[in-house]
């Protein structure tokens, strides 16, 4: 679940971002996006072996990540990986960090999304409001946002090759 390191502050919600499930889950995207630091847990069940990794981003592009296959720290536009006592650089391939830093595609229209709320919901302990996207290729994006209008957990469910997988953030 993303959990805020640093939020500033924030406008709340409006209402009619509410009441349109594809508004709202938009408006909670921008909110992470404009975050000037985060920690995130994901998981990425469906592989042959379920993946657990943490993610802390700082702004302007700062990401550290903490993978079974070692520590990856990226600063701008090159990725350092640490395995094995040894660091090599390599570039980070284009519209990678936006995707971490904003899950739903900036220019995804708000219309085009098949959204449904699917109401409050205790995650952690923190009120939320659940909501579900479904693209036109059927992959299926949940959101669940805080009374701050910034997402708490979001779940993506899809298909690789031919196999299903879940990713959870």
């Amino acid at each position: 679940a993303a959990a805020p390191a640093s939020a500033p502050a924030l406008a709340p919600v409006p209402a009619a971002a509410a009441a349109d499930p594809a508004q709202a889950v938009r408006v909670a995207s921008e909110h992470l996006a404009g975050m000037r630091s985060f920690h995130a847990e994901l998981d990425v069940l469906g592989a042959a072996q379920p993946v657990h990794s943490a993610m802390d981003f700082v702004a302007p592009d700062r990401f550290r990540l903490h993978t079974p296959a070692g520590i990856q720290t990226i600063i701008g536009d090159t990725m350092f990986l640490q395995a094995g006592g040894a660091i090599q650089q390599v570039p980070t391939p284009p519209g990678l960090l936006e995707q971490w830093r904003s899950p739903l595609p900036a220019d995804a229209p708000a219309a085009a999304l098949q959204a449904e709320d699917l109401g409050r919901q205790s995650l952690d302990g923190v009120d939320t409001r659940h909501y579900r996207l479904v693209s036109a290729a059927g992959e299926r994006l949940e959101y669940w946002v805080d009374d701050q209008g910034l997402p708490r957990q979001i779940v993506r469910n899809g298909s690789n090759q031919g196999r299903p997988y879940q990713l959870r953030l």
